[in-house]
């Protein structure tokens, strides 16, 4: 059984399809599972690592204005589209999560007549997705989408130790959390404040809670600083920890109880599922998406948004504040919408095996 997976140059898109390809892996001993993405994307890094194989398309983005790169775009993607054929022939299955590069491998899997199922995880579906919908017999999302009659509410395939960190309650958590904070130097009383800005970080988060950490410390909130790689800065605060980059994220989800974030799929999931409150800055790209991901969450009291465009000093602190006077009942209402489709990876390949795989189960 040959399975193609899509969904490069993100880590968006490529962590759930990693939680997947080893969900298909775990159930199907001979499964031949190949990766397709983008040089210079996080899959490049990402796929490797778990020991699956990996090709490379040309980068060929939609463009969003004329310019030298919306002159090139027909023949990179006309060349993707060929080079995406050869990589599908004789494949069983293709999946795909979005993204430019999940657009011609959908297109070729139409044309060789190979079953497609793709994966959603925003609110606003892409154009990838919103092309592959439409020849998929298997179509998951994260959150309902408007007017996709078709589609599987899921869930958001996430890490298997953020799920392992999601399930725990009562005193196992508390000792998680005391356990995750000795391990990343916090201090073990009073509110710890969690900042990511995605795994490069961002200037403009980072530069606003920079400059209220005096502030946040005295009113006993310690934070937990996920600045990116190459953006350290010497800070002189025992209520502050900086870290460039974390892999162990449940860590950081566990030593918490606020966290500061955009509002891409993956993030707002692990957040949803780990039951903590947030403010959310989101980006504003694509269509939109990052802003509609936190409306949920704005709607259910467990966070509050601040544009990117408002976020300054004043106005963050003033947020982060709001909510550390009405923090019971924030917090109360993110434990209360906790997510429980922690199930997502193998959800999906259930839904696969149902409605795609049975017809070659001779195979495996």
């Amino acid at each position: 059984m040959k399975v193609i997976i899509a969904g490069g140059g993100t880590a968006g898109h490529v962590l759930p399809a990693l939680e997947v390809a080893n969900e298909i892996r775990k159930r199907f001993n001979n499964a031949d599972i190949l990766f397709i993405g983008s040089k210079g994307g996080a899959d490049e890094k990402l796929v490797p690592v778990e020991n699956f194989q990996i090709r490379y398309l040309p980068k060929a983005n939609f463009p969003r204005k004329l310019n030298l790169a919306s002159i090139t775009f027909i023949p990179r993607f006309s060349a993707a589209i060929i080079k995406s054929v050869f990589l599908l022939r004789s494949a069983t299955l293709a999946v795909g999560f979005g993204g430019y590069v999940a657009t011609p491998v959908y297109i070729a899997a139409r044309i060789l007549g190979i079953p497609i199922a793709i994966h959603e995880a925003n609110s606003v579906p892409g154009l990838a997705n919103r092309v592959g919908r439409k020849w998929a017999k298997v179509v998951a999302v994260f959150n309902p989408i408007k007017n996709w009659n078709d589609q599987h509410v899921i869930g958001f395939p996430m890490r298997n130790s953020n799920v392992k960190a999601a399930k725990l309650n009562g005193q196992d958590l508390f000792l998680a959390k005391a356990a995750a904070r000795k391990e990343l130097g916090l201090q073990a009383e009073g509110k710890i404040l969690l900042v990511m800005g995605g795994s490069l970080g961002s200037k403009k988060i980072n530069d606003a809670v920079i400059a209220i950490t005096t502030r946040l410390n005295i009113e006993n909130i310690s934070i937990l600083h996920l600045i990116g790689g190459g953006n350290a800065k010497a800070i002189d605060s025992a209520g502050y920890r900086q870290i460039p980059y974390l892999a162990k994220m449940e860590l950081a989800y566990l030593a918490a109880d606020l966290v500061i974030a955009r509002a891409g799929a993956g993030t707002c999931a692990e957040i949803e599922a780990m039951g903590l409150p947030a403010v959310f800055i989101p980006l504003s790209i694509g269509n939109g998406e990052q802003v509609v991901n936190a409306e949920k969450f704005i709607t259910s009291g467990s966070a509050k948004i601040l544009l990117n465009s408002n976020c300054t000093p004043d106005n963050l602190l003033s947020i982060v504040l709001e909510i550390n006077q009405s923090f019971a009942e924030i917090s109360n209402n993110a434990i209360s919408n906790k997510s429980t489709k922690l199930s997502a990876a193998a959800d999906f390949v259930d839904l696969m095996d149902e409605k795609i795989l049975y017809s070659h189960k001779g195979e495996f």
